[in-house]
């Protein structure tokens, strides 16, 4: 049952609270609503929204061999993200500059013309539109905007270390056992 699973992921965490983190005088402090639904992690800078569900998740692997975002995107067949007001680029959801696109999978970067400025395109139209081409972009320049199972670091931050260390330290099989959950209660 929900309950029952709930009850076990809650005690395989007892370490942690899920509801909040412990400041440096050990004293519980609840947590943004942007927290990473996995292991706490707030920094803005360090976390997207998932468009289809409303969670927020961080761009660390933690224990895991993709970030959590990744994880909770592939696992949830979700494929829409965007970032947090206070990131380094703004609240926007990701999407390609052409089409509109917003398959977080499909979708990486080209360098404009300007100097630092990249304009962000989907696998489909680099390959098939002919428009593209004619903008001066070096569309063979294209890269995912997922690298190693996770964001690259310049669109979403990698939390430091030390931030890692202070996040809860959760398993893949803590976060399996979750995602299914939510499956059946996404307010689990």
């Amino acid at each position: 049952s929900v309950d029952g699973l709930a009850e076990d992921f809650q005690d395989e965490l007892a370490l942690s609270s899920m509801n909040g983190d412990i400041d440096d005088e050990g004293n519980d402090v609840a947590l943004p609503e942007w927290a990473c639904s996995f292991c706490g992690i707030a920094d803005p800078a360090c976390v997207v929204k998932c468009v289809e569900d409303g969670k927020w998740f961080c761009n660390s692997c933690g224990s895991t061999s993709g970030s959590h975002i990744i994880h909770h995107l592939v696992r949830g067949k979700y494929n829409q993200v965007s970032l947090h007001e206070k990131s380094l680029l703004g609240e926007s959801t990701l999407e390609c500059y052409n089409c509109g696109c917003h398959n977080l999978f499909l979708l990486g970067f080209v360098p404009a013309k300007a100097d630092s400025v990249v304009v962000v395109l989907c696998r489909v139209c680099v390959e098939n539109v002919q428009a593209l081409k004619e903008m001066g972009w070096e569309l063979a320049e294209w890269l995912p905007l997922i690298q190693d199972r996770r964001l690259l670091p310049w669109l979403v931050k990698v939390p430091t270390e030390q931030q890692q260390l202070r996040a809860r330290q959760v398993t893949a099989a803590q976060i399996n056992k979750l995602e299914e959950m939510w499956k059946e209660d996404p307010n689990a």
